[in-house]
């Protein structure tokens, strides 16, 4: 739909038409989010988020549960997140051209408490799998010369309570799972104003609700020698559909303000995602490690009819979400520091493919990461990283004590 399309008299009085009658469908659908399916934890995301092949760690709840058989001790972790996020929006008063706009979230990311026992481990976690906040603001005048605002601001929240067991089936093999209590979300606000358009004043969508739901993921790791371990994994999303207040405001013939309003139903979908890893340790100090990730983004794609404020109005409108896949690399090296101590290097990269579900924008983006770590005693490992991207730069750090 073009801007002058969505501007006309025509559009603009059947959609007041459906808000009055309190149709389901309206011109205002869910805003953008963006998901985050990169593992936990400072040690895999410096390694270019690649961890499925190798889940040797707490974080393994999360990446590939079957790889918390690898622990022998119990041990408690905790991370936090620190994220900058560049939102490229479409011009949505011009309707030609993009801007970028800056936001910055820190939250902790990730804790865990893991407990092994014989030939089976068992876990407690949290997880913000998704910590998301975007704004964007146009204003000017359309091609009439009618002035004009358009404004979108979104908070997207994921977050994971599990529990997680795993058990080695034999010497070579080992299978694990979590059951999930997933809470997401949705804070957000699409408004646009029509100041000087005859009676109508505004056009908003608004939504601010919370829901959860009953998720899972599965894992299974193969370690048929010492220097080579091939990993498995199937992640669960979900549906959440949340309640959206559409309200149009406009004054009547006799100089009164008013409002019509109505709530519909928007989905939003965690989107299920399938992974494979392999771990290779040609020396004691050197590590490589490759992830392959298939995302079904086109699960999340409510089709036509349901567009957001940016594909509306933004240059090249909608374009569906297509499934994709995310290719991971990274590398590690240690060494030895006297007797009690250990430290390590770690670099890598990923790509995240375009699923912005918008024609005029390609959002694919490389992910450059590297970070760090320390352990001391064999207790105590903190841990770096750093990824830097077109549209993401972030730090996380994270703290590992063994019992």
């Amino acid at each position: 739909m073009t801007r002058s399309a969505f501007r006309s008299g025509a559009g603009l009085l059947l959609c007041l038409a459906a808000v009055a009658v309190e149709a389901q469908d309206t011109s205002i659908g869910p805003p953008p989010v963006q998901y985050n399916f990169a593992p936990p934890g400072a040690r895999s995301l410096a390694m270019g988020a690649s961890f499925i092949g190798l889940a040797d760690d707490a974080t393994a709840s999360e990446s590939n549960p079957a790889g918390l058989t690898i622990l022998t001790r119990p041990e408690v972790s905790a991370h936090f997140r620190y994220s900058s996020f560049v939102n490229e929006a479409p011009d949505t008063v011009s309707g030609a051209g993009f801007a970028r706009f800056t936001d910055r979230q820190g939250s902790p990311a990730f804790f865990s408490v893991v407990y092994p026992r014989g030939n089976q481990a068992f876990s407690l976690y949290y997880q913000a799998a998704a910590d998301y906040r975007a704004h964007s603001f146009f204003d000017g005048l359309l091609g009439d010369g009618t002035p004009n605002y358009d404004q979108l601001e979104t908070r997207f929240r994921v977050e994971n309570a599990g529990l997680s067991a795993a058990t080695r089936i034999g010497s070579k093999l080992s299978a694990g799972a979590s059951i999930r209590l997933t809470r997401t979300q949705l804070q957000a606000t699409q408004r646009t104003s029509f100041p000087s358009f005859g009676s109508l004043s505004s056009l908003e969508g608004t939504v601010d609700e919370t829901k959860s739901k009953a998720t899972f993921n599965a894992g299974l790791l193969f370690r048929p020698a010492s220097w080579v371990s091939v990993g498995a994994v199937y992640k669960h999303g979900g549906d959440f559909s949340f309640d959206e207040t559409v309200a149009i405001r406009f004054r009547d013939v006799d100089g009164n303000d008013n409002t019509d309003s109505a709530v519909q139903q928007i989905r939003v979908t965690v989107p299920k995602s399938y992974g494979a890893g392999v771990a290779l340790r040609p020396t004691d100090s050197f590590l490589l490690t490759a992830d392959l990730v298939r995302i079904n983004y086109s699960e999340a794609d409510l089709g036509p009819g349901n567009e957001n404020l940016y594909q509306i109005a933004g240059q090249g409108g909608r374009e569906d979400l297509k499934n994709a896949t995310e290719i991971h690399v990274g590398t590690e090296y240690t060494w030895p520091v006297g007797n009690d101590w250990i430290l390590a290097l770690r670099g890598g990269f990923y790509t995240d493919p375009d699923h912005d579900g918008l024609a005029g924008l390609d959002s694919a983006d490389v992910h450059a990461t590297f970070g760090g770590g320390v352990v001391v005693l064999s207790k105590l490992q903190i841990d770096v990283a750093v990824n830097l991207a077109t549209r993401v730069k972030e730090g996380l750090v994270s703290f590992v004590v063994r019992f």
